[in-house]
């Protein structure tokens, strides 16, 4: 991903409502039970996330063997959890390297339904001619390792309540070949998120409503949640996106009730309660472009071993990815527990 500094102004949403913490004032039920928002406890499982980092967490650069096995691993541990799961894969000509076959991976429960929570993050690591151990630790083992412990730590749920749903379906998506093999341009990155998007938005599912023909299964993601950058000390992550500043704020507020109750580790507060003032390129930008609303959590600043030899098991900041691990694990509980209708958070 790249760091920019350009703000993309587009025209508000229709309907700006949320799940969580509504941007307008609460009644007295509603304010209880928004300060209540991230107080259900799920337990931690850390051995499985040191587990499916451990597996994740070696050069896995596209056409690598050490990425066909991260590749076979992921789509294992999905359909383990009750995914079900598709391998989105393609050829495409990239720069140094040549021809590559890039292999999206997409697990989703419920997968007839109307709409989409999307959590993703890519699993490619960068290609550097000089150092063939980059391991991106945080660049992107641990987002990854993220997505898999939350969909085991909520398994209980996912599995009893949450299953077989029409509303509202959750999908998991580890982006390939999100780094540029060469420099960053638009041509050269994000390529398993483009070939992905695109082909979401040329298929249809689902019945036809009152007479109009179904809907593309990109217009089917209710909000992109794109994980990067995370596992080094004191991240902060700031909100990106008006749309959906009220789903970030949502974060900001759920992890002030876990340090509330003594939940979390140290004092450093992750979350921001600010719109940034530059946005940051990454696997996001097909979706965004195509509509679908993002909520980018990447640490701003990057950390300071972002593409260098030391992003690495080392210097991994332990409290840190722990405490997202239960800010994050309490957000996407709290968002598909209180879904009761379609969220419509597009910007036209």
């Amino acid at each position: 991903m790249e760091n920019g500094s350009v703000i993309l102004i587009r025209r508000w949403p229709a309907m700006l409502c949320w799940l969580l913490l509504c941007l307008v004032p609460l009644t007295n039920q509603q304010q209880a039970r928004a300060g209540n928002v991230g107080t259900t406890q799920w337990s931690d499982d850390e051995t499985h996330f040191n587990r499916t980092l451990d597996s994740i967490l070696v050069p896995r650069v596209v056409g690598s063997r050490g990425h066909q096995q991260v590749r076979d691993y992921l789509v294992q541990s999905l359909n383990g959890l009750g995914f079900q799961t598709e391998v989105d894969k393609f050829k495409q000509r990239v720069p140094v390297l040549g021809e590559l076959t890039f292999s999206n991976v997409v697990g989703t429960i419920n997968p007839q339904a109307q709409n989409f929570l999307a959590l993703a993050c890519h699993y490619d690591s960068k290609y550097f001619p000089n150092d063939p151990g980059f391991v991106g630790a945080t660049d992107s083992a641990v987002p990854c390792a993220i997505l898999l412990n939350t969909a085991k730590t909520l398994s209980g749920y996912l599995q009893k309540q949450f299953q077989n749903r029409n509303d509202l379906g959750l999908m998991l998506i580890f982006f390939d070949g999100e780094e540029a093999f060469k420099d960053w341009t638009e041509t050269d990155s994000v390529y398993g998120s483009k070939h992905l998007a695109s082909k979401l938005a040329r298929t249809r599912s689902g019945a036809q409503v009152a007479g109009k023909q179904a809907p593309r299964n990109i217009d089917r993601i209710e909000v992109l949640v794109l994980l990067d950058l995370i596992g080094a000390r004191n991240p902060k992550f700031s909100s990106f996106y008006m749309n959906t500043h009220g789903l970030h704020s949502s974060l900001v507020q759920i992890e002030m009730n876990l340090r509330a109750a003594g939940k979390l580790e140290g004092n450093n507060n992750m979350f921001l309660n600010q719109i940034s003032g530059g946005l940051v390129d990454d696997d996001h930008r097909p979706f965004l472009e195509d509509n679908v609303p993002v909520l980018h959590l990447v640490s701003t600043p990057f950390p300071d071993v972002w593409h260098t030899p030391r992003d690495n098991a080392a210097n991994l900041h332990w409290p840190s990815i722990r405490n997202f691990n239960r800010v994050f694990r309490s957000f996407v509980y709290e968002y598909l527990h209180r879904h009761t209708a379609p969220v419509n958070l597009r910007y036209y």
